[in-house]
């Protein structure tokens, strides 16, 4: 019979294996963009399987959330660190993913500007310009620079477990949700356009 271990060490299992599972579909949906934007003109294919990964990643950032939570209510005793990143790298990071999508969404000649509204809910919202690329970009930098973070899970201590999850996985992802949604939403509807020609 083995024993169950402590009580707080099983939520540091469950989030450290929560944030494996992101690390793997965001490692899969990054490859998967690389190789699109290297000449893969079969787009519909394509935004097929990134739809799926990034629903997968949707999801697996739920998990990781709440794995967090349970950890955070498990350990309650913990002393905040903050570790913001710095919001300059993030952008520079993100004129490669911009200049690889706008490339490749140009060479399968899908338009790349899409109606947003601000608020699904006021209805006095006019609806606004946004360029789908731009949102891409924010979607495959965040992916991209929480990787590190994600790759240093298993090792971290349970002491700054939290810290590394929160800072470096979800509250990056929390700020690029906005982009996230509305790609999901795009990839949807150019996949229904054209799976009814």
């Amino acid at each position: 019979m083995v024993d169950d271990p402590a009580p707080d060490e099983r939520p540091a299992g469950d989030l450290v294996r929560a944030l494996a599972a992101l690390r793997r579909v965001q490692a899969l949906w990054l490859a998967d963009v690389g190789q699109a934007g290297a000449g893969d003109l079969s787009f519909v294919d394509a935004f097929r399987r990134w739809q799926e990964q990034l629903t997968c990643i949707k999801l697996h950032l739920h998990r990781v959330e709440n794995r967090l939570l349970h950890y955070l209510v498990s350990n309650p005793a913990r002393t905040w660190r903050e570790d913001a990143g710095d919001g300059e790298s993030r952008r520079a990071s993100s004129s490669p993913w911009i200049a690889r999508l706008g490339d490749y969404v140009q060479q399968v000649r899908v338009e790349t500007s899409y109606r947003r509204l601000p608020s699904a809910l006021d209805l006095s919202e006019e609806a606004v310009t946004a360029d789908i690329v731009t949102d891409l970009a924010l979607v495959a930098t965040t992916a991209e620079a929480s990787m590190p973070a994600l790759a240093r899970a298993p090792q971290t201590d349970a002491a700054a477990l939290d810290d590394l999850a929160f800072y470096r996985v979800v509250a990056p992802w929390r700020l690029a949700q906005p982009a996230l949604i509305d790609v999901m939403r795009w990839l949807g509807e150019v996949l229904r356009e054209h799976e009814d020609l």
